[in-house]
Parts: C-alpha cells; structure tokens; sequence
C-alpha cells in the first residue's frame, strides 16, 4: 500500500507544499470558471470579490486549509493500493459519497470561520457541493498523488 511508502503529509513540506497549492488553486479556479446558471454566478462573483480584495486570496486559502485537507484525506490514501487501482483521483472518484461528505464537514468547519458574506455564500451553495465536486474528484486525487509522492 502507498500510505506505507509515502504519507500524504508530505504535501505540507516547505518543497512541495507551494507546488501542490499552485495546482489546487488552478483546479479550484478552473471549477469555479467551469460553472454556469445562478450557481456559476454566485461563485464567479464570490471569487472575483475575493481576489479584487486579495488577488492571493485562493492560494491562501488553499495554503491555510491544507494541513486539515490533508488530515481529512489520509484515510483514502492510507487505504488506497495502488497496484489494484488506476490512480488516487479514481480511487477517491469511486468513493464519491463519503469523499464528498468528509470534504463539506471540511468546508463547513471553515465556513463557520469565515467573513460573513463568504459564510453566506457557502451556506446557499452548500446543498450544491457535490454536484461541484464530485466531478473534480478524480483530478483533485491525481494531483495530491502526483505531489506526495
């Protein structure tokens, strides 16, 4: 099993840790780019409110939750074998529902921490996540995958 060779901790050294989180930043910028309707513009419009306050605002806050992303995700990558699967992206992909759930009590420990109107955007996004992140489940574990190892 991977988890024995590598632990996924190993994204938050001082090498790799910039590197993951310029590829996460790209993945959550593109996600969010990549939606339409009323769902598409309240997160383009949350996004562009976030950057014009802070244009780093995205990787900072990728940086900063990315200690307990990785915490919430360690017991995929522990479980994860990677001879009998192709990849830690379809390996999370095929577990979509528990994947989906661990990441919004994720989100949601944040969100409670957060400014109010990014709180607010959350709260009438939320029932909307998974339809958001199920797709980018895949590409997500590929890139953790690709950095911790």
């Amino acid at each position: 099993m991977l988890g024995a060779m590598s632990e996924l901790s190993t994204l938050l050294g001082e090498t790799v840790r910039p590197l993951a989180v310029n590829d996460l930043t790209d993945l959550a910028r593109r996600t969010i780019e990549s939606q339409s309707g009323l769902t598409g513009m309240a997160l383009k419009s949350a996004l562009g409110a976030a950057t014009k306050a802070n244009p780093e605002a995205v990787s900072k806050g990728i940086d900063s939750a990315l200690p307990e992303i990785v915490k919430t995700l360690s017991p995929y990558w522990n479980d994860y074998d990677p001879q009998n699967s192709a990849g830690f992206g379809n390996y999370l992909a095929s577990r979509q529902s528990e994947v989906v759930s661990s990441v919004l009590a994720l989100g949601d420990k944040f969100a409670e921490r957060a400014p109010g109107p990014a709180r607010g955007v959350y709260s009438s996004l939320r029932g909307k996540a998974e339809k958001i992140l199920a797709p980018v489940l895949p590409e997500l574990g590929d890139i953790l995958e690709r950095h911790a190892i």
